[in-house]
Formats: structure tokens, sequence, C-alpha cells
């Protein structure tokens, strides 16, 4: 089995860009299958990257894989033949005949779809649809429905092929991962976090995934999602630093001087200034958080204002427009949902009634006043 794997953006780039691109997007396919002991050939067509899977046994579970890879628009397993007329029309009724086997249905509806990006074939799309649509219905005695077919064949006439279908499986599309740096991506036990990470490595970053620990029961939870996460980007790196006592120390100076209702603030700030160390130190070009305006507390708009103050590093906000129902819809979509919701873990230090509309001067005076650096 083959399976024929379009991009998207790829191909408005120019010629040496798209070519490096193709070639990373073709090593990504490839490590993922490794991982999951799937062995494959990836070459690079015109505009098109085929995947030969030579692992007989898990042919769907690399199909299943390959909706992972970011980079990948769309793809279809399937078969391809010579470019002449006669072995497109002798592989399509073959085709055909092992799809009506799966659908197991009685009477049904099918149409032909050519697309002809190789203009020097003798044939145009519409007379391609023609000659393959009457073999079916001459060989089968089939019913045509180009509206709502029971079996759409897909035909692609390439450069030096011809690649028949009846499946067309959606990706992700994006950019490969690698093509667009590091990140360096703040990781909890929650809903938005992980979904944050997945769309920086979907736009072509790679992954380094930081989680302040504060108890170990989200920790374990957080190792669960990261594994997910590597489906995504096969080469993240995961790192875990021990918050609980800064966090203890921020939150006793601030109830020292009656002033609790901002440590949410002070925590997030802290949490900033940690990755920002980190994200120098493992050579990251920015910073990445789940934050989602006016979601909680400490993500108004004026609270952001004033736990970025300080930070000379870019910070990325991916999920900053995401309504919640957006957010939860892509966690489930990417497998970290479940996870995320197992159980609710409550921060200790959280306080009554956290401060919405902080500003940064009086944050600066507390800051003196507490003795906090």
């Amino acid at each position: 089995m083959e399976i024929l794997v379009r991009y998207g953006e790829i191909g408005l780039k120019s010629d040496i860009i798209r070519r490096n691109l193709e070639e990373i997007l073709r090593k990504n396919i490839i490590k993922l299958l490794k991982k999951y002991d799937i062995d494959a050939d990836v070459y690079i067509l015109h505009r098109r990257l085929l995947v030969n899977v030579n692992t007989k046994d898990k042919e769907d579970e690399a199909i299943d894989l390959l909706r992972k890879v970011a980079g990948i628009v769309s793809y279809s397993p399937g078969y391809s033949c010579p470019l002449d007329i006669d072995e497109i029309i002798n592989t399509a009724i073959q085709v055909m005949k092992k799809k009506m086997k799966d659908l197991g249905k009685e009477k049904i509806k099918f149409a032909v779809k050519t697309k002809r990006s190789n203009k020097q074939f003798p044939f145009n799309s519409v007379e391609v649809n023609k000659k393959v649509g009457e073999a079916i219905v001459e060989k089968f005695n089939l019913d045509v429905d180009l509206d709502n077919p029971d079996i759409t064949l897909g035909i692609e006439i390439l450069r030096d092929r011809a690649f028949i279908f009846t499946d067309k499986f959606e990706g992700i599309g994006g950019l490969p991962v690698g093509s667009q740096g590091r990140v360096l991506c703040l990781i909890s036990d929650g809903i938005d976090s992980p979904v944050a990470a997945f769309l920086m490595a979907k736009r072509g970053c790679r992954l380094v995934l930081l989680h302040l620990k504060i108890t170990e029961e989200a920790l374990n939870k957080v190792r669960k999602i990261v594994e997910v996460l590597s489906d995504y980007d096969t080469e993240l790196e995961f790192v875990v630093y021990d918050y609980k006592k800064d966090l203890e120390e921020i939150y006793k100076k601030l109830k020292e001087i009656k002033k609790e209702s901002y440590t949410c603030i002070f925590c997030k700030k802290k949490m900033l200034k940690i990755a920002e160390k980190y994200a120098k130190y493992m050579e990251c070009d920015a910073i990445v958080t789940g934050d989602c305006l006016g979601q909680v507390a400490s993500q108004t708009l004026k609270n952001l204002r004033v736990i970025s103050q300080g930070i000379n590093y870019l910070i990325l906000r991916p999920l900053i427009a995401f309504d919640k129902n957006e957010t939860t819809e892509l966690a489930k979509k990417i497998g970290t949902y479940d996870i995320a919701i197992e159980k609710e873990i409550k921060c200790p230090y959280l306080p009554k009634f956290p401060k919405t509309l902080s500003k940064i001067e009086e944050v600066e005076k507390i800051m003196k006043k507490a003795n906090i650096s």
C-alpha cells in the first residue's frame, strides 16, 4: 500500500524554501512512524510526498499516525500506476472492487474525480473521468451520482505516475516541525497549555516543555500529556523545575503585608522569570504560555501587561483570542483533553479574591514592601 501526502502553504514558498520544507516533512514522517516500529520509505514527488509502508501489519496504524504530522493538509492511501490510460482504468477497477467489498452495500453509487497536475498527459480531467467511469459502469453495473456518491474514486495525474484512491483523510496543516526554531512552553496539567504547545508545533516549532512542579499528582498528569505531544514533535524536550518552595515564599511574604490577592500575579511573574532563564540556556527563541484573555483573574489585559513587564524575551500566547469551547475541542482532537480532566488539581495558594486589575506601579511597591525579588 502507498499513501499520497498533500501539503498546503509549503507550496507557496520559493523553490529553494519549498524543497527544504519538503525534506523536513519527509524526515518527520519517517521519525514518527519509526517511533511505532513502522518501517516506511518516503519519497518527494512533484508537490506531493509518497509513503510506502513496508510493515504490512501496521498499515492502518500508519494511516492514523499521519494525521499528527504538521505540514500535511490531507493524505490518501491507494495505488500508483504508469501514466497510461489503460493502466489507470485497470488500477481503478481493482481499487473500486476492494472498496465495494469493504463497504458491503448492494446498491452503490459512485463518482470519479480527476486532478491533472501533469498537463502533458494526453487526456484532460473530464476525459479521464468519462473513460474510467464508463469502464466501472460496464464492469460492475453501478449508478453514477456526482452529488452524493457512496464512493468517490479519486485520480491524480502526477508528473511520473497516476495515483488512484477512494479515501481522503484530513491532516493538521501548518508547517513541518523543526522549520521555525525552538520555543519553551510552560506546560501544566490543565486543558490550555498543551493546546498552546500543539499550536506552536503546528507552526513548525520544536518544543521544549517546562513544568513548574507544585505537586507530584499534577506532574504525573503532565508526563502523560507530554507523551501525547511527543507524537506531534518526536524530538521534544521535557524539563521539570520544583516550584513549590518559590510559590510558598511568595505567598508567605504577601500574606505578611496582607496582599494575598496579588499571589497569582507574582506567581506568574516568577514563572516567566524562570522560563526566561531556561529559554536562554536551552537556546529557545520565544516563551509560550496558554494564556487566554479574560479567562481567569491573572489573564485580564491589565494583569497580563503587569506579568510580562521585566521579561526580556518574546512571549507568545497562541490561545489569547480563543474561547474555552474552541480550546476544549482542540484538546479533544489532539488527545490531551481526557488526561487534563482526569482529576482537577487546584493550587493550594489560590487567593479567595484574586486581583484582576493591577497596575505596574502598585506591583512594584508591593515587591519592595514584601522584599520579593
